[in-house]
C-alpha cells in the first residue's frame, strides 16, 4: 500500500510537478465524486432523506464553488410498497422500485448540493463531463425516464446534462463532446458504465430546477413524474463523477480512458466491486 507524507510548512513552485489525489479521476476541475466503495466515501447504512453523502473531491469542489457545503445530499420519499434501499454486500446503494406498488412520487435521488447547482449555472458554457457506474438489477419498463439531470424544468430539453433511462441523453447532440454506454438500462440487466461530456447547456437555462446525479426510479428530485409509475428499474449506485473540462483543461477522451480503467478494475476479479450480491428484485414486484 502506497503512503501520502505531508510536509507541513512546505510549498512548491514547480508547476510541472505530479500532484497527489485522494482518487486517479481527480483534477483541478473535479466538482464531485461519489464512490461507495472508496475510502473516502463508503457508507454505513442506507441514507434517508436529507443526508449528505460524501464527495471524495471536496477539497477541488470547495475551491471551485467557494464554498465548503459541497456534499451531495439525498432526496427520498418511499414507502414499503412502492420501493425498497439497501446496501449491497460490497457496499452499494441498491434502490429497488416496485413495477406494481409504485406511485408518481416515489423517489430516491442523490442530489448536488446549492454551491455546486449555483456554480454550474453561473458557468453553463462550459465544458462538463459526468460518468456513472451502476448495476441494473431489474431493467426499466421505459426507455426515456431520467437517470441523471442537471437541467432547467424540461429535464429532456434544457440542459446542461442529461442521461436517460435507455442510456442516451435526451436532446440535441449539437454540444455533445462524447457519449458511451456499454449497456442499455430499459433492455436488460448487468454492470453499466454510462458517461457522457458536453460543450455547454442545450436550449434554455436560466436556472437549474434538477441537478441530481443519480435517479433510482425515474422520478427525480422535484416534482411528480406520472410516465414513470410501475414502469422504473432498479439499480446498484457505485459511482458518479462531475468534472468542469474548461477548468482542468481535459478531453472527453482523456477522462474517459481514466475512468474506463478504474471501472474495469472495479468490476474485474479482485476489484472491490467484484462479486457483489444484493437482494433480487422480485422481492418487491
Amino acid at each position: 500500500m502506497g503512503q501520502k507524507i505531508v510536509l507541513a510548512g512546505v510549498n512548491f513552485t514547480d508547476q510541472s510537478l505530479p500532484v497527489l489525489r485522494d482518487d486517479p479521476i481527480l483534477s483541478a476541475g473535479s466538482l464531485a465524486l461519489v464512490d461507495f466503495g472508496h475510502s473516502l466515501g463508503g457508507i454505513d447504512a442506507v441514507p434517508s432523506n436529507g443526508d449528505p453523502v460524501p464527495n471524495i473531491a471536496w477539497s477541488i469542489a470547495s475551491d471551485l464553488v467557494e464554498s465548503e457545503s459541497v456534499s451531495p445530499v439525498i432526496v427520498a420519499n418511499y414507502d414499503g410498497a412502492g420501493m425498497a434501499a439497501e446496501l449491497s454486500a460490497k457496499g452499494g446503494l441498491h434502490v429497488i422500485k416496485s413495477q406494481v406498488g409504485d406511485t408518481n412520487t416515489t423517489r430516491f435521488v442523490v442530489k448536488l448540493p446549492t454551491a455546486i447547482i449555483a456554480y454550474m449555472l453561473a458557468n453553463k458554457s462550459n465544458k462538463f463531463f459526468l460518468s456513472m457506474w451502476h448495476e441494473v438489477t431489474r431493467k426499466a419498463e421505459s426507455n426515456s425516464l431520467p437517470i441523471a439531470a442537471i437541467a432547467h424544468s424540461s429535464y429532456s430539453v434544457d440542459f446542461i446534462l442529461n442521461m436517460q433511462s435507455n442510456g442516451a441523453p435526451g436532446g440535441s447532440a449539437a454540444n455533445r463532446l462524447g457519449l458511451s454506454s456499454n449497456l442499455n438500462p430499459s433492455a436488460a440487466t448487468g454492470t453499466a458504465k454510462q458517461q457522457v461530456a458536453v460543450n455547454g447547456s442545450t436550449g434554455t437555462v436560466s436556472s437549474l430546477v434538477y441537478a441530481d446525479l443519480f435517479i433510482f426510479g425515474g422520478v427525480p428530485s422535484t416534482g411528480p413524474l406520472t410516465g414513470a409509475v410501475n414502469k422504473g428499474g432498479s439499480h446498484i449506485l457505485y459511482r458518479c463523477y462531475l468534472e468542469d473540462l474548461t477548468v482542468s483543461g481535459r478531453t472527453y477522451e482523456e477522462v474517459k480512458a481514466i475512468d474506463d480503467q478504474l471501472f474495469a478494475a472495479a468490476f474485474s476479479p479482485g476489484g472491490k466491486f467484484y462479486g457483489d450480491t444484493f437482494t433480487d428484485p422480485a422481492t418487491l414486484p
